[in-house]
């Protein structure tokens, strides 16, 4: 099946999306408080993020990452892995 199938607003079935690893997500940088876009694979890898506006380098912390995934599937989305 290659066709998307529509949900009614009165559907009890939960629907969630699989998130590629490609999707940008925008973190908002904490020293300059601009949003860069980082791949979700880069921040499912736990590694270092940079602010493509004042280049500052920080990590992406696990409890940062399970936040991440709970906001996203309050929402409908889900990233494997």
């Amino acid at each position: 099946m290659t066709q998307a199938l529509r949900v009614s607003e009165e559907s009890e079935t939960d629907v969630s999306t699989i998130l590629s690893a490609r999707v940008l997500i925008p973190i908002s940088c904490d020293r300059c408080n601009k949003e860069t876009d980082i791949s979700i694979q880069t921040l499912k890898e736990g590694g270092t993020i940079m602010c493509e506006h004042c280049y500052d380098v920080r990590p992406f912390t696990a409890i940062e990452q399970q936040t991440l995934r709970a906001v996203l599937a309050q929402i409908g989305f889900h990233f494997a892995g």
